[in-house]
């Protein structure tokens, strides 16, 4: 059975509206997978934590455990893609900290959507790496946007900021692996990587 955490994010389904249902499928999905990797993971018990059967999860996800997989992943995505400020209205100085330390916050802990995002980057499947891939470059551009005023930046600079972005997640993730408890040394650390990247693809 599912722990108790993907419960309280997904309720019994309501079957009056199968909209509702299917979302209660992906966000169990999310925390089975998450928890546990694809390979350990049984429809059968989704489907029991969401109160349905799992041909009914067939029925919303024909591809089965891999669609449904997928589906838990482009969430995971689009849940950290959502975290990012690019307001325009928020100061720079204010923004990149509080980004920073949003993905600092993921990494760490590891969240859910944090273990497959990170998964799906080293993915041999195309389509979750995809996924991945397009999560990193969406927050490279609100960095773009809000450093250079575009969010199509020159290649040297979108090659520049890719790379800060794998290195940001691995050395978050290093930084839990370790157990150092220097959490602003870290943020620091990033935050200079970041500027100097920026700085240095962009002179000529």
């Amino acid at each position: 059975m599912i722990g108790s955490m993907a419960a309280a994010k997904a309720p019994r389904a309501n079957r009056s509206d199968p909209a509702v249902r299917r979302d209660q499928m992906i966000d169990v999905a999310l925390a089975a997978f998450a928890d546990r990797g694809y390979p350990a993971v049984e429809l059968k018990e989704i489907a029991a934590e969401v109160g349905v059967t799992p041909n009914l999860i067939h029925h919303y996800f024909p591809g089965g455990k891999s669609e449904l997989h997928l589906e838990a992943v482009k969430r995971a995505c689009s849940q950290l893609e959502a975290m990012f400020e690019a307001s325009p209205d928020i100061p720079i100085e204010n923004k990149m900290p509080a980004n920073i330390a949003r993905y600092v916050d993921e990494a760490l802990a590891p969240t859910d959507r944090w273990k497959l995002y990170a998964r799906s980057l080293r993915s041999a499947d195309d389509e979750l790496r995809a996924c991945a891939v397009a999560t990193r470059l969406a927050v490279m551009q609100g960095v773009t946007a809000n450093h250079l005023g575009t969010a199509n930046p020159p290649p040297a600079a979108r090659a520049a900021l890719f790379g800060v972005y794998g290195f940001l997640e691995d050395a978050s993730d290093e930084w839990r692996v370790q157990a150092i408890s220097d959490r602003p040394k870290l943020e620091k650390m990033i935050m200079a990587v970041l500027l100097a990247a920026l700085s240095t693809a962009m002179t000529d």
